[in-house]
């Protein structure tokens, strides 16, 4: 491990790849938060007791479908959105309906 001081009681500590920061003003908080709930080990497997409609139940896999293809789209445009359509804009003269290669206004020059 290697501890690198940030401040005088925050600590960034490193160990295997992985970065830990360490509060020391907040420790007997973070202390007295951890032990504040009592924790009871578990008995062991063979002392559980399971109820009978428990241990009776099958349980299947929700039924879920997903289709195929691309989403369709949820939202639905307002009636005062502009409705595009795509027109061909011709890259020399900048008019519509054609483009560069079938223009007719700038002739080809070979």
């Amino acid at each position: 491990m290697e501890v690198v001081p940030s401040s005088e009681f925050i600590f960034s500590v490193y160990e295997n790849g992985r970065r830990y920061i360490v509060y020391l003003e907040q420790k007997l908080d973070a202390l007295a938060k951890t032990y504040e709930i009592p924790m009871v080990p578990m008995p062991d497997k063979e002392d559980w007791s399971d109820p009978k409609h428990v241990v009776a139940e099958t349980v299947y896999p929700p039924r879920y479908g997903r289709s195929s293809g691309r989403p369709r789209k949820r939202r639905r445009k307002n009636a005062d959105e502009k409705i595009s359509v795509n027109t061909n804009c011709c890259g020399q003269c900048g008019q519509e309906g054609h483009n560069r290669r079938t223009c007719t206004f700038y002739p080809k020059e070979k």
